[in-house]
């Protein structure tokens, strides 16, 4: 916690170590070069997923990069689960920017190029959260303490899809709101909101957080500027609360216009508020439903909330003697959104700490203020742990020592630039036969093997069918095949999505649905109820399609009808 009340040492430095010391790594500098390198030896194959997104966003990346942007669903096996209705086929490539922004990561490195763009988004947020948090009036200890209790709320999104552009994004988004709630400075703050949206609607849906977190701002600054004029005997008064509410109107609506600065226009947020309504989606999509606090990151997260509040609450009664209203809105509607979808939950921390830091900040001046005047009216000092004073006073110095190093962000650059050159050079260091970096799918999540049979030997005759999970994957291992559903659950109908859950759980139907969709091969599995059972199903041929046990290979005869 800051500590106002004892001065930091500031250690002197000759004309030399003055010239020398901006050009050494800060502690941030360190901590962002262990998160970004970190990540990419650690995260490897982690990293691309086991649900598939990673794989339709690179394959539909190259694409774009290839033949522009496509107007009508590339991938998909054609057929009655194209969404009707919708603008451009049913189907809208909402995240295109991001996908772009992965399939040049690829033709740099491979899937090692998609590891390190992953890993250099998650560095960049935690390394912001972290500068944010010294903003806020941290110290370096306190703040980096804050960002790795951060790390396993933020961790439960990190694979390599659009997703993680939306973090540093609502993260930057959140402090300007808090900047300018601080201080008015409408030209200074406000004029970014439109220009971060124009960009975030083109990386990922996400967006409609920023426009929610914008449109809480506006509300709150309108009511609390009615209160003040129409009920002057309020006991409450505001003292940080300086944003006009005309200032942010204007700022919302340029953001909302902002979202029709894309290829698709106004279609679209209507496509993304359909399909945030199909109930199969928050039915059966996990990221949609609410937290299982039975798991320890669900846990993780209760915590940090009841510090939060804890904090808040310690600090009304030892500081203001009232909450503050922004902070309120944001980390209560955040919160009830995180225990109504658990994919809120990455974002969260991003919102709430900054504000979890206010209070303790708050909290240690007031702690300061009540020495001070215990000092000047003679009272006796509580004494500190002799061993806990000495760890406090290195801790000063070395933020004092810290703080005249890593000026530059040049230690940030070069570590970019010599990723960069790993890529280049096939993810080997110098002097290495072998890659340090061999990025690859899990062979055991994904058909490894079996797609490389499948290569070799060619595919079944007739239409396919794969499961939700592999469809993402095998529509980069295997270009040729059009899946028959993949994890893009807003490009297909609801009764589409009905139709797949039924086939997969053998539900009552399932066998005329194969027929109706006609169905010739499936690649399920091995201990997939459906291939178990089509293996006792004739004319159905079932056989392992790789020695790992990992897939199984079914197929019928063309022409033929499964019976009942």
């Amino acid at each position: 916690m800051q500590q106002s009340d004892t001065p930091s040492p500031t250690p002197s430095l000759t004309p030399v170590e003055r010239l020398i010391a901006p050009l050494l790594p800060s502690i941030c500098d360190i901590f962002f070069i262990g998160l970004l390198f970190g990540g990419v030896f650690a995260l490897q194959g982690r990293v691309l997923g086991v649900d598939g997104d990673a794989g339709w966003t690179l394959r539909l990346g190259q694409i774009i990069l290839t033949h522009g942007l496509p107007r009508a669903e590339p991938l998909l096996s054609q057929g009655p689960g194209q969404a009707p209705g919708l603008p451009l086929g049913g189907w809208l490539d909402w995240e295109w920017l991001a996908q772009l922004a992965y399939a040049l990561a690829y033709r740099l490195g491979g899937l090692n190029g998609l590891v390190a763009l992953a890993a250099s988004l998650i560095a960049f947020t935690l390394i912001s959260l972290l500068e944010i948090l010294r903003r806020h009036g941290a110290s370096l200890w306190l703040a980096l303490a804050v960002t790795v209790a951060a790390l396993p709320l933020v961790a439960m999104v990190w694979s390599a899809r659009a997703q993680l552009f939306s973090l540093p994004l609502a993260l930057w988004w959140g402090e300007w709101l808090w900047r300018y709630w601080r201080d008015g400075d409408a030209r200074r703050w406000l004029w970014r909101f439109p220009l971060a949206m124009a960009l975030w609607a083109n990386l990922h849906g996400g967006f409609l957080w920023g426009l929610l977190l914008l449109g809480l701002a506006t509300t709150l600054a309108w009511a609390l500027t009615l209160a003040r004029r129409w009920l002057p005997g309020l006991p409450f008064s505001f003292p940080l609360f300086h944003a006009g509410p005309r200032a942010l109107s204007l700022a919302f609506g340029a953001s909302l216009l902002a979202t029709l600065a894309t290829p698709w226009g106004i279609a679209l947020p209507i496509h993304v508020l359909s399909f945030a309504q199909n109930p199969l989606i928050t039915q059966y999509t996990q990221e949609y439903q609410s937290p299982d606090f039975h798991l320890l990151g669900e846990q993780f997260f209760l915590l940090l909330l009841f510090l939060l509040i804890g904090a808040w609450l310690w600090a009304a009664a030892r500081h203001t003697g009232q909450p503050e209203p922004l902070g309120l809105t944001i980390c209560g509607a955040w919160t009830l959104l995180t225990f109504l979808y658990v994919r809120s939950m990455s974002v969260w921390p991003l919102l709430a700490l900054p504000y979890l830091v206010d209070a303790l900040v708050a909290l240690a001046k007031a702690r300061a203020a009540d020495r001070a005047v215990s000092s000047s009216q003679g009272r006796p000092q509580a004494q500190v742990w002799f061993r806990w004073g000495k760890v406090v006073a290195l801790l000063r110095r070395t933020e004092a020592t810290d703080e005249l190093v890593g000026r530059f962000g040049l230690w940030r650059w070069a570590a970019l630039l010599l990723l960069a050159a790993l890529l280049f050079n096939g993810g080997r260091l110098p002097g290495m036969s072998h890659p340090a970096l061999d990025a690859r799918f899990n062979a055991q999540a994904f058909p490894v093997a079996a797609v490389a049979r499948l290569r070799a030997t060619g595919l079944p005759p007739g239409r396919g069918f794969n499961t939700y999970e592999w469809g993402g994957y095998l529509e980069v291992a295997l270009p040729n095949y059009h899946p028959f559903i993949d994890s893009r659950s807003d490009s297909y109908s609801e009764a589409f999505l009905h139709d797949y859950l039924v086939i997969i759980s053998l539900a009552p139907g399932w066998r005329g649905l194969l027929d109706r969709y006609d169905i010739a091969w499936a690649l399920l599995p091995s201990g997939a109820p459906l291939a178990q059972v089509l293996a006792q199903t004739p004319p159905w041929r079932c056989r392992p399609a790789d020695l790992q046990g990992v897939a199984a290979l079914c197929v019928r005869p063309q022409g033929a009808v499964t019976s009942g």
